[in-house]
């Protein structure tokens, strides 16, 4: 982990502008340099490596100093490979992967300040043993371990101060933030990704929330053999402090470099079924799917820490998911999957033939796990595909609605499809993960409830 920065976040609009200013000059003056070596002597491969190679360790530097949502892209740009060109996707995660826990973080006083303000009390009396060096780094705060008084080992999640500003301000530079990053990525990628992120990040600053979140999950998943969310405690957490059992682990990255396919297949597994049976048996989504949010136990058994995004479905919203899903797999198309794609993803329902078809097209890919032979093994050349026909998506919808305001991004259906697309999907396709996916969605529907008659009733939600 880097050395502790001395200040707290910069949080007001200017001051963060003017950091977006500073990470835009850097990562254009790169781009200038790569440009001139090609006009001198280097080939363009080789000037394209060095400007992304370069441009990732600006991006690391820059993101990891102004936390918040500018780190949030970071972290997303680490594992969801497809946002940056295929060649140069190398040099990205290996510079921004710290970025999901091992940023740079702030010296404890700081981070002390905050607790003493939020619990009444110092760390003295709320615990037997503090280690001061954080664990972990993040967007919204740090991770301590500590050892309570009745010798628990606990972790012990901070926020930085003036973090809540910070992203306020964020939020309202988010077109100088596009601007910045256009350098590297095209600005219709990473457009709607931002805005996806800058809806939740703000969510995430309520600890309160986050505790009720995780209370929920673990109660839910307990007792599961491969599933193990800590259970928050209550008299060491607030508004700012969130306290859990400490959970020992293998991070994703280690995971990776150690674990072997089968290792992988079964961690993949396990991720899926979180995923799934949240949201069709307890009704619940943890939106914010990336790896620093998982620790690896050995055996195909997850620990899942991060619930600041959760997102709630009723059931007549699953039962609307469950009949796009139901009418795609029998290969079903034109107005009676439209009736079922605008009720399930918020799609609008007057538009052209060119872009409905376009939308189906988008919807079937996005459903090819489930409608392929299996069993499907998720593979970057799924992602890849899924990227291109999504940047296609945005650049007929923004021409046609967007500037209309026809198409609403945050409708939950719409959030959910992205975040399945540009989150679970990118973790599954770097895992290698292999299985009969119909089958483990059958079977959560039949848990769940979600019958056949159901699903396809004409009396479904309008």
């Amino acid at each position: 982990m880097q050395a502790p920065k001395d200040k707290n976040v910069r949080s007001s609009r200017i001051g963060r502008l003017a950091q977006l200013g500073g990470m835009a000059a850097r990562l254009a003056g790169d781009a200038a340099k790569a440009a001139g070596q090609l006009a001198v002597t280097v080939s363009s491969d080789k000037a394209k490596e060095r400007l992304h190679a370069s441009a990732s360790k600006t991006l690391f530097r820059h993101l990891s100093e102004m936390k918040g949502l500018p780190m949030k892209v970071g972290q997303l740009l680490s594992y969801i490979e497809d946002l940056v060109p295929a060649e140069h996707r190398d040099a990205y995660r290996e510079a921004l992967s710290e970025l999901q826990t091992r940023s740079r973080p702030m010296l404890w006083q700081s981070m002390e300040t905050q607790f003493v303000e939020d619990l009444g009390r110092s760390v003295d009396d709320c615990f037997a043993h503090f280690d001061k060096q954080p664990i972990a780094a993040a967007s919204i705060g740090q991770v301590y371990r500590a050892r309570t008084h009745d010798g628990q080992d606990v972790a012990v999640k901070i926020q930085y101060p003036g973090i809540a500003e910070a992203i306020d301000s964020d939020l309202r530079n988010l077109d100088s933030l596009v601007r910045a990053l256009s350098v590297v990525i095209p600005k219709v990628d990473v457009q709607q990704s931002l805005e996806d992120i800058a809806g939740r990040v703000r969510e995430e600053c309520d600890y309160v929330a986050e505790f009720e979140n995780q209370q929920y999950f673990s109660r839910s998943w307990s007792g599961h053999e491969s599933i193990y969310i800590p259970a928050p405690i209550p008299e060491l957490s607030g508004r700012r402090v969130l306290t859990s059992p400490y959970v020992e682990g293998q991070s994703w990255s280690d995971m990776m470099a150690s674990s072997t396919p089968e290792d992988r297949q079964r961690y993949g597994l396990t991720i899926f079924q979180f995923v799934f049976r949240s949201m069709y048996i307890f009704e619940r989504f943890n939106g914010d799917p990336h790896p620093g949010n998982y620790l690896f136990l050995g055996e195909g058994k997850v620990a899942f820490l991060d619930f600041g995004c959760v997102q709630r479905y009723d059931r007549d919203t699953l039962i609307r998911f469950s009949r796009a899903r139901s009418l795609a797999s029998k290969g079903i198309r034109g107005p009676e999957f439209r009736k079922a794609a605008v009720q399930a993803y918020g799609l609008p329902e007057h538009v052209d033939q060119e872009l409905w078809n376009g939308f189906e097209d988008y919807l079937y890919l996005s459903f090819e796990p489930l409608l392929a032979p299996q069993p499907y093994q998720y593979s970057p050349d799924f992602t890849a595909k899924l990227a291109q026909a999504t940047s296609e998506m945005r650049r007929m919808v923004t021409r046609k609605l967007l500037t209309a305001g026809v198409f609403d991004t945050k409708r939950p259906g719409a959030v959910f499809l992205h975040r399945i697309n540009f989150g679970l999907n990118s973790i599954l396709a770097q895992l290698g993960a292999k299985g009969d996916w119909p089958a483990h969605i059958d079977e959560i529907y039949e848990e769940g409830g979600f019958t056949d008659a159901l699903i396809n009733s004409e009396k479904r939600p309008d």
